[in-house]
């Protein structure tokens, strides 16, 4: 079975304006925190497949891209799989929070989060 993604993140330098689109455009519920960084509740489940839907955030940023997270059940081997394969590590691995992440990028430049499975005690 294959890892999960379980978290999405949109960054750009028009944050504001983006939080407004996608609140508009699919009716996310979205809320700002005092950083300016938006949590996004989707509150979906795919019809026909039962898929669940995922949340995500909204990050002020100075480039635009998006970034998948997946769920993994340790960081640092998931990433040393990665620089294996060709990726190369952007963010090593960090607390964030109550969890811990890291960011890479494949072979072809796009940018993937790690996040482990298991909140940080």
């Amino acid at each position: 079975m294959g890892l999960p993604v379980v978290h999405f993140e949109i960054s750009s330098a028009a944050a504001p304006e983006l939080r407004a689109f996608y609140a508009a455009a699919f009716g996310w519920k979205i809320d700002v925190d005092g950083d300016g960084y938006a949590d996004i509740h989707t509150d979906g489940t795919c019809p026909g497949t039962g898929f669940p839907g995922i949340d995500g955030g909204i990050a002020p940023d100075r480039e635009d891209f998006v970034t998948v997270y997946v769920q993994v059940p340790d960081v640092a081997a998931a990433l040393a799989d990665v620089e294996r394969l060709g990726g190369t590590t952007i963010v090593p691995p960090t607390a964030a929070g109550n969890v811990e992440l890291a960011l890479f990028a494949d072979p072809r430049g796009n940018r993937i989060g790690l996040v482990r499975a298991a909140p940080l005690a």
